[in-house]
């Protein structure tokens, strides 16, 4: 793994560690805080994928890292998945303020 990889996981590891802290609080539930772990993974990823390939380096999969800091976050995760990908169309039900 080179720097750039380590730099990457370090700010998603980071990013989660944020998320887990409104978890604590009880401002996110562990569900939106895995799924947002994810598709900021995901975007990481592909700015990496970008850069290395303007380089002309290899590009590393960093999807087995990804899991990893999600399932960290939200132990659920893959069943949480599942079941938004089965919602058609999935969205958000977020309580009205009084």
């Amino acid at each position: 793994m080179d720097e750039l990889h380590e730099r990457v996981l370090a700010e998603l590891r980071r990013y989660a560690a944020n998320r887990l802290k409104d978890v604590a609080r009880g401002a996110e539930t562990r569900e939106l805080a895995g799924l947002l772990v994810e598709k900021y993974g995901y975007g990481l990823a592909k700015a990496l994928a970008i850069t290395r390939e303007l380089a002309g380096q290899p590009v590393p999969d960093l999807a087995g890292d990804i899991e990893r800091v999600v399932l960290d976050v939200d132990p659920d995760a893959v069943e949480h998945r599942s079941h938004r990908w089965d919602a058609a169309p999935a969205g958000l039900a977020l309580p009205r303020r009084r």
